[in-house]
């Protein structure tokens, strides 16, 4: 639910919903993203033991310890507009393995790294709350390593499954409303939190998106219904095409 193209006001309102932010995604998501964070984190790419990852619009570091849980030894930075949600991710490191995550407060579209330092990239249900996304992506392929992987973890709404008349009353209806109880006085966010998901591309079309930025062996896989995806494509090692094919 984070805007990176809000600035300063988004953040303020995920400062005020951070308290109850965790509960809310577990209740609304029926505790599945949980699995959801560590199917991406079984896809992460090292190129250089043990490995640096970078995750976008981090919030509360679910994502961080889903990775550092399966690949212990990992270097994990991290960053987020909300300094409220990067306060809660500190407490979550007690009992990983060094290195300790790193979590920095900023912006998606000006990562604060020097070119070529993390082997993977990864957001998670924070991209489609980016109005610019090529600009993410150029960041991202700016500071991956040549051959490393960035992976996109993010809610959908698939109009031609079977089940798109139920999850679109569920987005549509239900979430807004027990988000709002979840969450008090905040009912808009998760009002905002349905239209973002029904307006995000399907898998494929995001795939496409990754490759004409230039990644490349792209791939994807979907859960839940056909509304939750992962995909992934990796910056080109060193003498190889700049483009990617789905």
């Amino acid at each position: 639910m984070r805007d990176e193209g809000s600035g300063t006001a988004i953040s303020r309102m995920f400062d005020r919903v951070a308290r109850r932010y965790d509960l809310a995604n577990r209740v609304m998501s029926l505790g599945l993203d949980i699995r959801w964070r560590k199917a991406l984190a079984r896809r992460l790419k090292i190129i250089d033991q043990p490995g640096r990852l970078l995750d976008l619009a981090a919030g509360t570091g679910d994502q961080i310890v889903a990775a550092k849980r399966i690949h212990p030894s990992l270097a994990a930075d991290g960053l987020d507009l909300s300094p409220a949600m990067v306060a809660l991710a500190e407490p979550k490191w007690t009992g990983l393995a060094p290195p300790r995550p790193e979590m920095v407060i900023g912006s998606a579209l000006s990562l604060p790294y020097p070119e070529g330092v993390f082997d993977s990239v990864s957001i998670s249900f924070g991209l489609r709350n980016i109005p610019d996304r090529a600009g993410v992506y150029a960041q991202v392929r700016r500071v991956l390593k040549p051959g490393g992987r960035f992976l996109v973890l993010e809610a959908f709404h698939d109009r031609q499954s079977l089940w798109a008349p139920v999850t679109g009353f569920y987005l549509k209806r239900v979430m807004p409303a027990l988000g709002g109880r979840l969450v008090s006085r905040e009912r808009a966010a998760y009002d905002y939190l349905a239209d973002s998901v029904l307006a995000f591309p399907r898998p494929e079309a995001l795939g496409a998106e990754l490759a004409g930025a230039g990644f490349g062996r792209i791939a994807f896989r979907v859960y839940a219904f056909s509304t939750v995806m992962l995909v992934w494509g990796d910056k080109p090692a060193d003498g190889q095409p700049g483009a990617g094919q789905i």
